[in-house]
């Protein structure tokens, strides 16, 4: 009798999971041919189909096993310490989770930074968090190649950054330095300014609406879509110009480099290249 109801439990868990299962992968397959919702909405609720389907198989299998889950429990009264020790990381995960889910600090498709970590969340489960590595440092995508699998407890111990808002537009600042051979730096500030606006004109409105769109949901104050540009010295005594503007991240690294060289050919092919050429050298009278 004890071997039959134990063969029954046995074939019902079975039969429950596989029926889980299959619906999971048909709600999936579903989703994803559901056009009408972004892509975004498509893997977060096909996310959400398979994190919802492991909790109700754990559930089942609870349910069905649940008397030789006491009997078990009861055999292994004097292990519990080690039992509990031993669970510890999972326990936190799954509170983690919770915590996560109740702060709604990021889903998925956000690019968020957990401790030194910098990526785009392509899977979030009970257990652990999945990343696609992304270079903070770099401009364009900016993607590595890298996959990080992070496990939900250590939202307990680092902070989570959520760098949505920055995924089409930045704040890119950048630095030239020159050597100091004579003329006023401050000579080169309008010049630039314009020069700026001309390659900034293409997007110029977008990015108004987009920073405004930004200050109104996290109410920080960015720098504004007007370029703003710095003049200070170094230890070297060479002029060091800092360039801030709000752009487009896969345009920010070809902005800098037109800049750059506007930069240089307004001190080295224009009207200052004749100042500086007729500049006394050092040591002359």
């Amino acid at each position: 009798m004890l071997e039959q109801l134990f063969e029954n439990k046995l074939l019902l868990s079975a039969l429950m999971i596989v029926s889980i299962i299959l619906l999971r992968i048909l709600l999936s397959l579903l989703f994803a041919r559901f056009t009408r919702w972004s892509k975004q909405d498509r893997r977060r609720r096909i996310n959400t189909v398979h994190n919802f389907s492991n909790l109700v198989i754990v559930i089942g299998l609870v349910a069905i096993w649940v008397s030789e889950l006491r009997e078990f429990a009861l055999s292994i009264a004097a292990f519990s310490v080690a039992i509990v020790l031993a669970l510890r990381e999972l326990v936190q995960s799954l509170v983690a989770k919770l915590y996560q889910a109740n702060m709604r600090s990021f889903q998925v498709g956000d690019w968020v930074m957990v401790g030194e970590h910098f990526g785009e969340v392509i899977d979030s489960d009970w257990l652990s968090t999945t990343l696609l590595e992304i270079d903070p440092h770099g401009l364009g995508s900016g993607y590595t190649g890298i996959t990080l699998y992070i496990p939900n407890n250590v939202f307990f111990s680092k902070p989570v950054k959520n760098f949505n808002f920055m995924r089409r537009y930045i704040e890119h600042s950048f630095s030239i330095t020159r050597e100091n051979k004579g003329g006023n730096p401050f000579a080169a500030k309008e010049f630039l300014l314009e020069r700026i606006r001309e390659h900034s004109e293409a997007f110029h409105d977008v990015a108004v609406r987009y920073c405004q769109m930004i200050e109104h949901r996290t109410g920080v104050e960015l720098v504004g879509t007007e370029a703003k540009i710095s003049f200070t010295t170094n230890e070297l005594g060479h002029d060091v110009v800092t360039i801030t503007l709000f752009c487009p991240r896969e345009e920010a690294h070809e902005i800098e480099q037109r800049v750059t060289e506007d930069f240089y050919n307004f001190w080295y092919s224009g009207p200052q290249s004749h100042s500086l050429e007729d500049a006394p050298a050092k040591g002359d009278s």
